[in-house]
């Protein structure tokens, strides 16, 4: 199957979803007919193009919700329902709360992102929220490299010390932090807590504006593939733009969460 035309649907979905959407366009777009369309998306993705449109449309409702002064009957005609509240049933449905407690509420983000067609598809819900939060100071362990791979080397050696000589679980019991940074062409990677041991070094968390992820465990797998639809499919997704030079992640409760220090929006 050619992705690329896949994803030129989607970008065309993306782009109408305020609009009626026509499913023979779509299967213009990919040179197949309406039915072969439907059975072609559903093997890749496990969902059905509609309930694709439909979660898309819900998750920008959301968004908008949270950030804007729009009118929910407003919000419900822009993103073709008939009603508010029909609107509203289909949001209750998916995000467990109505619009009206969507805005009064600090409730998560709660967002499908955009698919991408490639050899890794993932249609994995992301649960977030956006908030400032204030400077924080950690104190931990250093490794740094040029390469990221020899930084991941590194990592993984530093993790082995403070499992052998107990820091882990000390860290561990207050809350751990793993913070990476660059500093001109230097990857540098801390983990630590916010208490202070013997041999750890300060590190500032700078105050800002950040989208934190909860990725639902501390598995490693489960990090990585949160991680990998953030970067391809979240910022496109929203439209913010995120200072690459640092991130953390916050392990507490047998979870992490995900810190993305978010810049301003992409206009």
């Amino acid at each position: 199957m050619n992705f690329e035309y896949l994803n030129k649907m989607i970008q065309y979905i993306e782009e109408n979803l305020t609009e009626e959407i026509d499913y023979k366009k779509l299967a213009q777009i990919v040179g197949v007919s309406e039915y072969s369309l439907q059975r072609i998306f559903i093997f890749l993705t496990n969902i059905s193009i509609s309930e694709y449109i439909r979660k898309r449309r819900l998750s920008r409702a959301f968004e908008e919700l949270k950030t804007s002064d729009i009118k929910i009957i407003d919000l419900a005609i822009k993103y073709q329902y008939d009603s508010s509240i029909s609107f509203s049933r289909a949001f209750k449905n998916m995000f467990g709360i109505t619009p009206n407690e969507c805005k009064k509420s600090n409730q998560n983000y709660k967002l499908f992102p955009i698919i991408k067609f490639d050899n890794n598809i993932s249609c994995k819900e992301l649960d977030y929220e956006v908030k400032e939060i204030d400077e924080k100071i950690v104190y931990g362990l250093k490794v740094s490299a040029k390469r990221h791979d020899d930084l991941l080397f590194k990592i993984r050696e530093l993790y082995n010390e403070i499992e052998n000589n107990g820091l882990y679980k000390k860290f561990d019991e207050i809350g751990m932090y793993g913070i990476s940074l660059q500093n001109n062409n230097e990857q540098i990677y801390y983990v630590g807590c916010e208490r202070k041991y013997e041999g750890t070094e300060k590190v500032v968390i700078p105050k800002g504006k950040y989208a934190i992820f909860n990725v639902g465990s501390q598995i490693q797998s489960d990090i990585v593939k949160t991680e990998d639809i953030i970067y391809k499919q979240w910022l496109e997704s929203t439209g913010y733009k995120i200072d690459d030079d640092f991130n953390f992640e916050l392990y507490v409760e047998n979870n992490c969460y995900i810190y993305i220090l978010i810049k301003d929006k992409q206009n």
